[in-house]
């Protein structure tokens, strides 16, 4: 019995992801909303998928790929659709999410780059809850 009820909540945890979320990042000098992002999370057994719009303009919409789904603890690839002078971005995205709230770690790279890091920036943010 006692599997039965830590499978059930494995299984709820995993589902109460799927929807829309808003995340932000904050910086500078007066500590401001820098930058965000927007995600359309689908859940398919433990595999996180959807779609991801991350900035404003650039990098751009972009499907969720490799995503997973560990209990509260996510992770998933985006890879931008407009090119920088550095290449296409692809970003990792890792966090954990509880209720309505999610922690994102964002770790750039560039097109062609496996392991050169161009730094990584922490998201904080919320579902998105329709109005009807």
């Amino acid at each position: 019995m006692l599997l039965l009820l830590l499978g059930i909540a494995t299984s709820a945890s995993a589902t109460d992801i799927a929807g829309t979320w808003r995340v932000t990042y904050v910086g500078g000098f007066a500590w401001k909303p820098i930058g965000g992002a927007e995600f359309e999370f689908k859940v398919k057994g433990k595999r996180l998928e959807g779609m991801a719009h991350v900035g404003r303009g650039w990098p751009g919409t972009a499907p969720i790929s490799d995503g997973t789904i560990d209990g509260d603890h996510i992770s998933f690839l985006v890879f931008g659709q407009a090119p920088s002078s550095d290449g296409y971005p692809k970003m990792r995205f890792s966090g954990t999410f509880q209720g309505d709230e999610i922690r994102l770690t964002m770790t750039l790279f560039y097109s062609g780059e496996e392991t050169a890091n161009h730094g990584e920036t922490d998201f904080k943010g919320s579902r998105i809850r329709n109005s009807k």
